[in-house]
């Protein structure tokens, strides 16, 4: 073949490919500009025509996840993580909320197990509320969910309560007559702002366009009035004064704009300082008092893709620092649409907190420690597609917008009604009494500790030896009961139900133990015993209460002098066994002088190898890996005092 030909022949292998590779090149394009059912339709081609890749899949699957279509979705994403190589963690947690909506919850769990992981995160587990809160006592569901009664065959949602009787909300109903103006995000109208009435019966009738200056020809969206009905703030593209800007990516973001109510119309829109060119800034919601201004953005110091922030409006109508409302609340997914009742609860929608899949509707409730707790509203609040927007009246009626309709799969607007007011509470009650003659012990300090031994509450114990304190419920606590002249002594919680008042029974034994120098101080103070793992010096978190119980005695007895003598079980060599005796024994004395600031002096340690076994488990004894834990210890030996 003489050089010609083979050039040619080349050329013609390559320029399929090379179309292939222009076709993904455009199809990254529209990617990039969020025009999503464009990039799809490309990317569904290149499929079709062989091309196949890692980053393919995953756009793919992007371009049908971000339109909430997200069992079309699922299988792209599936196939993206079949690919080896390195995967953005953001994609496991789009492909966990595909599988929630599939119902696929186990499966949805591993692979959040597994972001989790990758972003270091601590997974947020609240599947346990979902059941405790979607029903009443008598099986029946708390809310009641109807249509509107204003919804269209395009979006509607986003309702605002305007005055006593009507609300504002976001509506792709309007096509224009002579003019029809599309987003190239979904091939759906731009979206205006609307007013409906409520009826009698909490459904929404005659909307009507919102009139004045805030509907502009692009996307309006969310907005709040406040309660003297003089202000509005609503969402918009960023677009003022004739002007559609953009950031320097070249993408059109969102912002907050604030409009005011004169002469029978809106007008006099404002951009506010919490905005800029750089991000989005959208879904405002307003305080009881008017006084704090929420909203979602993805602003630097966001903790995923969307947070919700606060800032305050001051007197002169300024705006004061943002903050983000923390960890508590914000996930590394996506939290979004928040509303404050008139108790000043906190709704909003999420991803990112243990749901149904897709968005969530959850509310923010400050627990007895005055730390806010997120709960899932359950079914048939949320679905298994989108829910969001939920407000609500101090009568329990409201609204909300799902796209829960798989046949259109448009937003619509729900009218609900609580038969129940939401109450989240427990309480933890009980007796602290002396352990040989049962006479209860007045003014006996009672501290409420979490699973991570972090104090919640103090209380004393009145003149009957009771004690009451309100907590949280669906979760673990560790009491603990002292009072002087006895020994402390505590009490596993198990988790309580929404509701429920648990009554515990705490007996404290007398200190007027005998001990005297060569002790052990484990028996005596009757200790649980401070076990290791197999071939491990670590100390184990179910040990660090016992240590603690030592270190509280030295810290009362300045005098006291201790000796850790630490064991292994009898499988390995005498002289490694040693060895790791003694690391057992630092380890220990390590803990108790750094945990409790105990001083070196007062406290050494010696390893025993195998040598003073406390069963017949020698070697060549066939013994239970229970057995052999028993040998595993270290000991508290009292020196002097």
């Amino acid at each position: 073949m003489n050089k010609i030909l083979y050039i040619t022949f080349f050329l013609i292998l390559c320029n399929p490919l090379l179309a292939q590779e222009g076709k993904k090149d455009r199809a990254d394009k529209d990617y990039d500009k969020f025009a999503y059912i464009r990039a799809s339709e490309l990317y569904e081609r290149l499929l079709k025509n062989g091309y196949e890749s890692k980053d393919l899949y995953g756009k793919l699957a992007d371009t049908y996840y971000f339109n909430a279509r997200y069992t079309e979705a699922l299988p792209y994403y599936s196939k993206m993580l079949d690919y080896d190589g390195e995967t953005e963690p953001g994609y496991y947690y789009r492909y966990a909320q595909c599988l929630k909506a599939d119902k696929k919850y186990e499966e949805a769990d591993k692979v959040l197990d597994k972001f989790y992981t990758l972003v270091g995160y601590p997974k947020k587990d609240n599947a346990s509320l979902l059941h405790a809160v979607e029903t009443l006592k008598n099986g029946s569901p708390r809310y009641v969910l109807t249509d509107a009664g204003i919804n269209t065959g395009y979006a509607d949602f986003g309702t605002g309560f305007y005055g006593k009787d009507q609300v504002i909300f976001a509506s792709a109903r309007d096509t224009g007559i002579f003019v029809k103006r599309t987003h190239k995000w979904n091939q759906m109208p731009f979206l205006k702002l609307y007013t409906a009435t409520i009826d009698s019966a909490g459904k929404l009738v005659s909307p009507e366009k919102l009139g004045g200056e805030v509907n502009s020809r692009y996307h309006q969206t969310t907005a709040v009035v406040t309660k003297d009905g003089k202000t509005m703030y609503f969402t918009r593209n960023n677009y003022r004064k004739g002007k559609f800007r953009k950031s320097e990516d070249g993408t059109n973001h969102l912002k907050i704009y604030r409009a005011t109510y004169a002469d029978g119309k809106w007008g006099n829109i404002e951009d506010l300082s919490i905005n800029n060119d750089a991000y989005s800034t959208a879904h405002p919601a307003l305080s009881p008092d008017d006084r704090n201004l929420y909203f979602v953005s993805d602003r630097p110091g966001t903790l995923g893709d969307t947070d919700i922030f606060i800032t305050e409006i001051l007197d002169d109508g300024s705006l004061g620092p943002v903050q983000n409302l923390g960890a508590d609340i914000n996930t590394p997914g996506k939290e979004t649409f928040p509303f404050i009742d008139e108790n000043g609860r906190i709704y909003f929608a999420s991803n990112g907190h243990a749901g149904l899949g897709g968005l969530d509707i959850f509310a923010a409730v400050r627990d007895p420690f005055d730390q806010y707790r997120t709960v899932n509203l359950g079914s048939p609040v949320n679905s298994v597609r989108d829910d969001f927007a939920f407000i609500v009246r101090g009568d329990g009626k409201g609204f909300l917008s799902s796209n829960r309709e798989e046949e259109t799969g448009f937003d619509n607007i729900y009218a609900i009604s609580e038969k129940e007011p939401l109450q989240l509470k427990a309480a933890l009650c009980g007796l602290v009494r002396d352990s040989i003659t049962k006479e209860p012990l007045s003014d006996a300090k009672v501290t409420l500790y979490n699973r991570d031994n972090h104090a919640l509450n103090e209380v004393l114990t009145d003149a009957s030896g009771n004690f009451c304190m309100s907590v949280w419920p669906f979760t673990n606590y560790n009491l603990r009961a002292g009072k002087e002249e006895y020994q402390s002594t505590e009490h596993w919680v198990d988790e309580l139900e929404n509701g429920e008042k648990r009554e515990v029974v705490m007996e404290l034994v007398r200190d007027g133990v005998q001990v005297t120098t060569g002790d052990d101080l484990t028996e005596k103070m009757g200790l649980k015993p401070i076990y290791f793992d197999f071939d491990g010096s670590g100390i184990r978190k179910i040990s660090e209460i016992e240590l603690g119980k030592v270190i509280e005695v030295m810290k009362q007895y300045p005098r006291l002098v201790i000796e850790v003598r630490s064991h292994t079980d009898s499988r390995g060599s005498d002289a490694y066994n040693k060895a790791l005796s003694e690391r057992r024994a630092r380890a220990t004395v390590n803990y108790i002088v750094n945990k409790g600031g105990i001083s070196p002096d007062r406290i050494s340690g010696k390893g025993f190898g195998e040598t003073e076994l406390i069963n017949s488990c020698a070697d060549g004894v066939s013994c239970t890996e229970e057995q052999h834990q028993q040998n595993r210890r270290s000991e508290f030996i009292l020196m002097q005092m």
